[in-house]
């Protein structure tokens, strides 16, 4: 009988003919990272002849919407283990598990091992010791989530304190925007600056001729100010958005959150087992406790308290138009829902490349007469190009005239950028030698989450590349505190380096742009004319990715890759190699098709023409 045991995290594990010890890193290699497109179509399930939409509403609005962040990644994370725990047992005939670890997945576990006729023994001296823990917490995060809530208020107001005095502009344009869109980049003037992503050629543009009000979005659970201390010594007027949480909840907000709570529990009489479910496994026991903590802060008592004081807000002080980034986030979805019953004009602006199954876009209940607790949308939405229209007004449930391809607006100076770039000015900024550079941008936090497809990739690389002239130029995921201590921990090498740059200096500097198939940068590099490898960390099938990445592919601005084969193709690539778009007409309609490029695209103008 062979035998495995899974940890959460081991170093030096047993591996014998009859034997296996694996972790969660391990478990990276049986299956692919992808968002769930059965999550789609879970706002129309339905439990007593309601949908979830209906069971999360209250006041005519469904509150599924603003809850289905919290709940996604959560779900993400169950169906992406039983896939890879289903194929690891699978693969290597296990016919007994033994559970050192992962004890937040003990139900996951036996309904696998069940299905599979696989024995399971716990280890049980471990596993109450994470039970007493998971129980103290439990009983003590209510309080301990309305406290973290409090002082975050009371951190970001502080830093808010001095410009209190400032009267707040009646804006023609209102902008919110999180703070991890403002980042270093090139300004107008060619030089370095931490500026607006997305947004600043609208500041620019308008500043002199519209009143703008722009409003910073803080999602961190405890707070940040460096960002909302930057915008508020900025030229431009920024309030922080706990300036409408600041005041008293009102009993009406009280009221709604009563009921909504009320119907959750409604909801549990009901059999759900078998609502949330994924290839015969029932999710709900895992998803549960994040259930339960959406009624706690900073989630729906946050999000309706925001509706409310946003309400007030926009009665007496009425924008006639909105503009967000992530406005699918749901801070900015107040914004919206308190702009739509107030008969406010809004805009969404794509922040990243997203594919099929993605649910802050792809929602298939769009509120209409067919839904009418459906998904409230922009009116319209700026996407980086047609492709994008397509793919939300096709396969999503977007009106077709609410989408308009405007180019990915954090890139629109490209080609002045590249223009005044000087690859030894870059080499000596970053005190790098000529040689050939591989760019790795991460599209994970690798500080907290190590076991993903960027630390298989990042490992492969290293292993052969350590002792080498190659530099690896190794890019953080935005939000990320992963700094230069805890990089050399990582990779101890010298040729190994962090990256401080702007992503366009990035793109300049580099010989190639190495991404598993998730990240923006994946099809921005083409942009910059680099060469780019899209690796498949799990196996050699690449025909299963979404068929954004295999748009990338076909139009010849990237190439797959097996991890296996990351070192041959990452060789088979030349220093100073240039995959030019002029040399192909593929490339060409990629950009076009991807990013709106060669087309003049006037967006003051389209903006003016919607506030008019």
């Amino acid at each position: 009988m062979k035998t495995a045991t899974l940890f959460e995290k081991k170093e030096n594990k047993q591996s014998t003919s009859s034997y296996l010890e694996i972790d969660l890193d391990d478990l990276e290699f049986y299956k692919k990272f992808e968002h769930g497109a059965e999550f789609l179509n879970f706002p129309s399930k339905k439990i007593s002849n309601k949908t979830l939409m209906e069971w999360f509403s209250v006041n005519e609005i469904s509150f599924w919407w603003f809850i289905a962040p919290i709940i996604h990644p959560r779900y993400k994370e169950a169906i992406l283990f039983i896939d890879r725990l289903s194929n690891f047992l699978e693969q290597n005939s296990i016919k007994k598990l033994e559970l050192h670890g992962c004890y937040d997945k003990i139900d996951l576990v036996k309904q696998i091992c069940e299905q599979k006729n696989i024995k399971l023994k716990l280890i049980s001296k471990n596993n109450f010791r994470f039970q007493i823990k998971k129980f103290a917490k439990t009983q003590v995060k209510k309080s301990f989530y309305k406290k973290i809530s409090k002082q975050k208020l009371d951190k970001r107001m502080k830093c808010y304190e001095p410009y209190r005095t400032k009267q707040i502009p009646k804006g023609q344009i209102l902008i919110t925007s999180p703070g991890i869109y403002r980042r270093s980049t090139i300004c107008n003037d060619g030089n370095i600056c931490n500026q607006e992503f997305f947004i600043q050629p609208i500041l620019d543009g308008f500043k002199n001729k519209y009143s703008i009000l722009n409003v910073d979005l803080d999602y961190t659970f405890k707070g940040t100010t460096d960002v909302l201390a930057e915008r508020l010594n900025s030229e431009f007027d920024w309030i922080p958005v706990d300036y409408f949480l600041s005041t008293k909840q009102s009993s009406y907000v009280d009221d709604s959150i009563k009921v909504l709570n009320e119907n959750f529990k409604s909801l549990q009489k009901n059999d759900l087992t078998n609502l949330f479910t994924y290839n015969g496994i029932s999710l709900w026991d895992f998803l549960k406790k994040t259930f339960n903590d959406i009624f706690l802060e900073p989630n729906l008592p946050t999000y309706l308290h925001l509706i409310d004081q946003l309400i007030i807000f926009f009665k007496s002080s009425k924008p006639s138009l909105i503009i967000q980034v992530y406005e699918t986030g749901p801070y900015a979805k107040a914004f919206e829902i308190a702009a739509k019953k107030l008969g406010i004009k809004t805009i969404g602006i794509q922040h990243g490349l997203f594919p099929s199954d993605f649910p802050d876009y792809m929602c298939k209940q769009v509120k209409n007469n067919e839904f009418e607790f459906g998904n409230v949308l922009s009116d319209y939405t700026f996407v980086f190009g047609e492709y994008y229209t397509n793919l939300l007004t096709k396969k999503g449930g977007y009106p077709k005239n609410s989408v308009i391809s405007t180019g990915n607006l954090s890139v629109n100076n490209v080609d002045i950028i590249k223009q005044n770039f000087s690859r030894d000015v870059l080499l000596k900024k970053n005190q790098i030698p000529d040689k050939k550079i591989i760019l790795v941008p991460l599209s994970f936090r690798l500080k907290y989450h190590q076991n993903n497809p960027d630390q298989l990739i990042l490992n492969k690389i290293y292993s052969h590349f350590k002792n080498s002239e190659t530099i690896i130029l190794v890019r953080p995921h935005p939000g990320d505190l992963l700094d230069q201590q805890n990089f050399n921990e990582l990779f101890p090498v010298s040729n190994f380096i962090l990256s401080k740059n702007t992503i366009s200096e990035d793109l300049f500097l580099c010989d190639l742009v190495i991404v598993p198939p998730i990240s923006t940068i994946g099809s921005e590099a083409a942009l910059y004319e680099k060469p780019t490898i899209l690796v498949n960390v799990v196996d050699n099938d690449m025909s299963s990715y979404d068929d954004v990445y295999q748009q990338i592919v076909k139009h010849d601005v990237a190439r797959f890759s097996s991890l296996d084969n990351l070192i041959s193709n990452i060789e088979s690539i030349k220093k100073g190699e240039l995959w030019k778009t002029n040399e192909s007409e593929k490339r060409k309609i990629f950009l076009s098709m991807f990013f709106t490029k060669g087309e003049k695209i006037d967006l003051l103008k389209i903006i003016e023409d919607i506030l008019n």
